[in-house]
């Protein structure tokens, strides 16, 4: 029998589907800084008001390092989770869930990944 040591989290991706509703090539990078109010909503709600990791500048470098590219009116499964351990998996596992939509953007949740 294998004993795990360390800690084991109960962690799990949630996918998305992020839709480029515009005529123009985008980015992760593009969706994070069109919503700003995503992180700070993450903030509030799940009680990380000091935590300097969660900012607006970190979520940029955080999808600059996780970048997704996409096309103009196009559809794309994005999955995001906790345990991937970056600020972008982070807080879109938890704050896409409800779905909706900026100037470029709507995206709307698909599925639980365990």
């Amino acid at each position: 029998m294998r004993i795990k040591g360390d800690f084991v989290t109960n962690s799990s991706s949630t996918a998305f589907i992020i839709s480029n509703d515009s005529n123009l090539f985008l980015t992760l990078v593009d969706f994070v800084k069109e919503n700003p109010e995503l992180v700070e909503q993450f903030r509030q709600e799940y009680g990380y008001i000091n935590d300097q990791r969660f900012t607006q500048e970190n979520m940029i470098e955080s999808a600059k390092e996780n970048n997704i590219d996409f096309d103009p009116k196009s559809e794309q499964l994005c999955v995001f989770g906790d345990e991937s351990g970056t600020i972008v998996g982070q807080v879109f596992d938890y704050m896409l869930r409800d779905g909706g939509s900026s100037e470029h953007f709507s995206w709307w949740f698909d599925h639980y990944e365990r």
